[in-house]
């Protein structure tokens, strides 16, 4: 069965733009169109009679109804609305309709039992407004482009009020409730009092996303638009106090934007904020690389623009100097189709930062050590506090990027989400700039740390899943083994602290073992370069940046054979596969006594290294975006909001206790 609506539309002024709006719904509405009520509000132009005649006589579909004096728009309207003979769409008379429209509509006002009403997508309609949200636009923008609304996901957008330039009303709901109270006289916010209304039933309001009606907007009141608007205002916020604290919760979320986002993309407009108030002091780390790196090579990208949220202004200096524009973290996170952190979450502030965006939310989760390991983190209240954290981020995430495909099926198993929301991106490498050797530069860095002779390299944190123990007790055995022949074992890197540290010891290494802490980065290539191997016994790794870098500068590599390690090295690795003393010893003598071995494992290495780009990552890393922007799961944005409202809940009750406490 085919479902059909009237359409109502009260005019007052302007004949050739209600001649258009008319034409438009005669052409563009199909079988769904019943019947076009028209009530000519007593309009003083002779040439609005006119228009309205040629019309009706052109097409028995029209009925043309003339007040007899000036009612305004909301009596008016209730005279059409009380002629329907089933749904009906109250229709502003400077509109144009297009193809499909009306059909859309009825879709979403069926789409369950619980819609009361239904709203197209507009160049000019408030929540309804792309390709700018509450933005007017010039319609010619959006005609002149293929928009593709018939694949914009997701389907509907629940609202919580109509917009009155085009509404389709339930006839059931109608009979219920009523038409428009004429308490609003002339006009403006009568179609929200009766959304209000529909909602005390417990219906709600549904915004068809894949239906556009041009609206030209502010012609039917002139000058008096101000005025009837604050009037009217005042009326509907004394009767519904939480009208504007729910209207305004909406304005500020993901689901707002959906339409909004997905036609600026369609016009070639995609634009993305990539967090980096997290790199303190700019140390990077492998997370402080990955962001520094990835905004570096997405700058790079046409058809996109980027920037780093920063919140110092050393950030802002650093990240200036490498020609990446910044956005302070003072300012809300709008005119943003994106936002991606790049890193996990362990604050409850960056939590509500990430949740309450105003656009898509993309999160790089990078491994699930401190999910899984309790010892990882301080405390296990901090633990647990991540844990609760990282479900939140990654449930309401809109993509999750991971940085392996191991780590791709960790988080889908850990975390119950579809398969399809998790797209796999490795990291990238400059093998060139690594691969480049300064034999003087090196000469000096040895000297400075006072390292003669051949070593094996191992860096990092002293985290337990590091398995620096395992690599120091199989040294001890390779060391006995090859006596004074014997490389040494040098270990970079920052103390963790943890339970498990390595590197928190009063006592002296065992012999041939040296610590040389977290460097200076000029060091760091140097030592990697010059070193017999570079030795990864690591248990867990989400990527294994380590490795790549020692594949790029030419190094050969005794690497875990667990996790991603794998997916990096391929056929550039010598494995450790039983993860015992002895066999690793094994592999520290193979390494260091077959040359033939180490100039296998080195080329192998260099070529694996050029497969790993940051141009490729950043590419990689657009396509998830756009993913995000055009089917962004409903699930995932229902999911923000109210997890949104959860933390912002804790952090005022948190508040709220620091000041009974102080």
């Amino acid at each position: 069965m085919i479902r059909q609506a009237d359409v109502v539309v009260p005019v007052y002024a302007d004949a050739s733009v209600t001649k258009t709006c008319l034409e438009s719904v005669l052409s563009l509405s199909g079988e769904a169109l019943a019947r076009v009520l028209v009530v000519d509000d007593c309009s003083p132009d002779p040439a609005v009679a006119a228009a309205l005649e040629e019309v009706r006589s052109a097409d028995p579909r029209v009925v043309v109804l003339r007040n007899e004096r000036n009612l305004g728009f909301v009596a008016s309207a209730n005279r059409g609305l009380a002629l329907r003979q089933r749904d009906v769409v109250l229709l502003n008379s400077d509109t144009r309709v297009t193809e499909g429209w009306l059909d859309e509509l009825l879709e979403a006002a069926y789409a369950h039992d619980r819609v009361a009403a239904a709203v197209p997508l507009s160049n000019n309609g408030t929540l309804c407004s792309v390709p700018r949200f509450c933005e007017g636009a010039d319609p010619a923008a959006l005609e002149a482009a293929p928009l593709r609304l018939s694949e914009l996901e997701p389907r509907f957008t629940e609202l919580p009020t109509g917009v009155g330039f085009c509404l389709l009303m339930r006839h059931q709901v109608l009979n219920m409730i009523g038409g428009l109270d004429p308490a609003y006289g002339r006009g403006y916010n009568e179609e929200n009092d009766w959304s209000v209304r529909a909602q005390q039933l417990g219906y709600v309001v549904l915004r068809a996303n894949r239906a556009l009606v041009f609206h030209l907007g502010e012609v039917s009141f002139g000058e008096e638009r101000t005025e009837l608007d604050r009037r009217n205002a005042r009326l509907l916020n004394h009767r519904y106090p939480q009208y504007l604290p729910q209207t305004r919760s909406f304005d500020e979320g993901p689901e707002a934007r959906v339409a909004a986002s997905y036609v600026r993309r369609r016009l070639g407009d995609v634009s993305a904020c990539v967090e980096a108030s997290h790199l303190g002091g700019l140390k990077l780390n492998g997370t402080g690389v990955y962001a520094t790196e990835l905004l570096r090579a997405l700058s790079n990208l046409p058809g996109l623009e980027v920037c780093a949220r920063v919140v110092t202004d050393e950030q802002r200096a650093w990240f200036g100097g490498l020609g990446i524009a910044t956005h302070p973290a003072s300012q809300p996170l709008s005119g943003f189709q994106v936002y991606h952190r790049p890193s996990q979450v362990f604050r409850a502030e960056d939590l509500a930062t990430y949740l309450g965006a105003q656009c898509h939310s993309v999160i790089s989760y990078q491994d699930l050590i401190a999910f899984r390991a309790p010892s990882v983190l301080s405390s296990f209240e901090e633990h647990a506090r991540y844990r609760a954290f990282s479900f939140a981020a990654l449930r309401g995430a809109q993509a999750v990027i991971a940085i392996s495909e191991h780590n791709r099926q960790e988080i889908v198993r850990e975390f119950h989400l579809p398969p399809d929301r998790v797209h796999t991106v490795h990291h990238g490498i400059d093998a060139a700039a690594f691969a480049r050797r300064d034999p003087e530069q090196s000469r000096r860095v040895l000297d400075s740390r006072g390292l003669r002779g051949p070593y094996f390299l191992c860096a990092g944190s002293d985290y337990a899943h590091k398995n620096l123990k395992l690599l120091v007790a199989a040294y001890a055995l390779y060391r006995a083994r090859a006596g004074k022949a014997a490389a040494r074992l040098v270990l970079i890197g920052p103390a963790s602290h943890s339970q498990a540290s390595l590197f928190d010891r009063t006592r002296a290494w065992p012999e041939g073992v040296t610590h040389l802490g977290e460097l200076p980065e000029p060091e760091v290539r140097p030592l990697f370069q010059e070193a017999l191997a570079f030795v990864y016994p690591t248990a867990y790794e989400g990527f294994g940046l380590p490795a790549l870098e020692a594949l790029a500068c030419g190094v050969p590599l005794v690497a875990s054979s667990l996790t991603s390690v794998p997916e990096v090295a391929g056929d550039a690795a010598l494995y450790i596969r039983d993860f015992s003393p002895e066999e690793v010893a094994g592999l520290l003598s193979r390494v260091a006594d077959d040359e033939a071995l180490r100039s296998r494992l080195v080329a192998a290495g260099l070529a694996r290294a050029k497969t790993f780009t940051w141009a490729e990552t950043a590419r990689k890393t657009l396509d998830v975006y756009l993913a995000a922007i055009d089917r962004p799961a409903a699930e995932s944005m229902f999911s923000r909001r109210l997890l949104g409202e959860l933390v912002g809940l804790y952090l005022r009750s948190e508040e709220r206790w620091k000041a009974l406490v102080e």
